[in-house]
């Protein structure tokens, strides 16, 4: 039985046996070895294009997406910080300056007011956040009128949302320079894209000059050319750690069997195996599926699990190879290990039980929320309210700015050559009074649902 995350459950004789799936795979990352840098020194090339692959193999927004759905606490903390973020909704604004501090002057605008109330923009902003929190980077779609064709100065008609998950960056196939001018929009869901639409990159300083471009803007990371790798991709082995132990604890519990074996076998295996079925396929003459790889290590472990159990293999014996790879200046080993469980219950449920809990903490520290924010307390209750106050605070005073910048960057860009103002568009996040300035009867903690 396939749970997700590489990891199996066999169950065989009133046994459960457990198999996990390491090394170098697609999807299975192991990010203490990745050299990030080599992304775009790696090009994919689709016709006339040369692809800046997102990720090692070009699916960093899908593993996300997998390893964080899957979750039971990542998708809600990080809709949390979302939420955190746009607090009260879109604002207009103009920064100036009272007791020598820059704070933000709310602004009536009825020119921008009109443009923006013209197209979709609240619900932009809000996938531009999400998209934000999960990459921290946001693609982009913006539209030109057809007045700018000739002439006009108003050259932006709309800006619309699209996801990370379909865009790639690109520049032409025998280009001098390997920046990106170009963004390639297409299923990408196997590494590559067989049909996909392309878009010239937005220049905020040449506006108007397509139909249609796509802007990118990001949270720029050390090193790393192109994309940006959002702080979360550390945590994601945490995450997917979390999401795995519900399913073993599930499986112990409705079955009442024993966890006998635990087999770990090599990605390198399964990437053969992947090979030779895609190579089939060809010969064919028909499309390969991913779930054919799915099939056959179920089929594989299947026998593996009937071999492990039963009095009737007595005198049969398991043969293996060990394989090392040298990549880099780092030592790798392809080799199945079989390692017998004592059948101990209680003592396993409760390690798990114990791993779950560093999980949930670190995918709560890892994804940048506050415990008092994410309701994660160390007991497992609430924290107080105060503590809950405290942490808000301390949130909107140092996590949300840059947020917001990026988030609004491009209508922001749009505004200032469309208008010509030094007007911005942001988010009202409201500040909580101290307690002390408010009349008791008005205060939170006397306040009725």
């Amino acid at each position: 039985m396939y749970i997700g995350n590489n990891f199996h459950v066999e169950f065989a004789d009133n046994n459960i046996h457990t198999f996990e799936i390491t090394g170098r795979e697609r999807s299975q990352n192991d990010s203490s070895s990745i050299n990030f840098s080599a992304w775009t020194k790696t090009p994919v090339t689709l016709g006339d294009w040369k692809v800046i692959p997102f990720g090692p193999d070009n699916d960093l927004p899908l593993e996300i997406q997998e390893t964080i759905f899957s979750n039971h606490l990542a998708p809600r903390i990080l809709t949390g910080k979302q939420q955190m973020l746009v607090g009260q909704g879109p604002m207009l604004y103009e920064m100036t300056i009272q007791d020598a501090q820059f704070i933000k002057q709310p602004k009536q605008d009825k020119n921008i007011q009109a443009w923006l109330d013209a197209q979709d923009y609240e619900n932009t902003l809000l996938a531009a956040a999400k998209d934000y929190y999960y990459t921290e980077g946001v693609f982009q779609k913006v539209f030109t009128d057809r007045g700018s064709r000739i002439g006009s100065s108003n050259s932006i008609a709309t800006i619309e949302p699209i996801s990370s998950v379909k865009c790639r960056l690109a520049y032409k196939n025998g280009s001098k320079t390997e920046i990106p001018t170009h963004v390639l929009v297409g299923d990408w869901s196997d590494g590559n894209a067989k049909k996909f639409d392309v878009y010239p990159l937005f220049d905020a300083k040449n506006q108007g000059n397509y139909p249609v471009t796509i802007a990118y803007s990001k949270f720029a990371s050390f090193g790393v050319d192109a994309y940006t790798v959002p702080d979360l991709y550390g945590s994601l082995e945490w995450i997917k750690r979390s999401s795995a132990i519900p399913f073993v604890i599930k499986a112990l519990t409705n079955n009442s069997l024993n966890i006998k074996w635990h087999i770990t076998s090599p990605a390198k295996y399964w990437e053969q195996k992947a090979g030779i079925l895609k190579s089939n396929a060809i010969k064919e003459n028909r499309t390969y599926k991913d779930q054919e790889l799915e099939d056959l290590k179920t089929e594989i472990l299947k026998k593996i699990s009937d071999l492990l159990s039963g009095v009737d293999n007595i005198g049969k014996f398991w043969h293996n190879e060990k394989v090392i790879e040298i990549v880099g200046a780092s030592q790798m080993e392809h080799n199945w290990e079989i390692k017998p469980i004592e059948q101990k219950t209680k003592d396993f449920v409760d390690s798990q039980l114990l791993i779950a809990k560093h999980s949930d903490f670190a995918t709560v520290a890892g994804l940048g929320f506050h415990s008092a924010l994410a309701n994660v307390g160390a007991d497992g209750k609430s924290d107080s309210g105060s503590e809950q106050k405290y942490a808000y605070q301390i949130h909107n005073l140092k996590d949300v700015a840059i947020p917001e910048m990026i988030v609004c960057k491009t209508f922001n860009q749009v505004i200032k050559q469309k208008f010509n103002t030094e007007i911005k568009l942001g988010f009202y996040r409201p500040i909580i009074p101290p307690e002390s300035g408010i009349s008791p009867q008005d205060r939170l903690i006397n306040q009725k649902a």
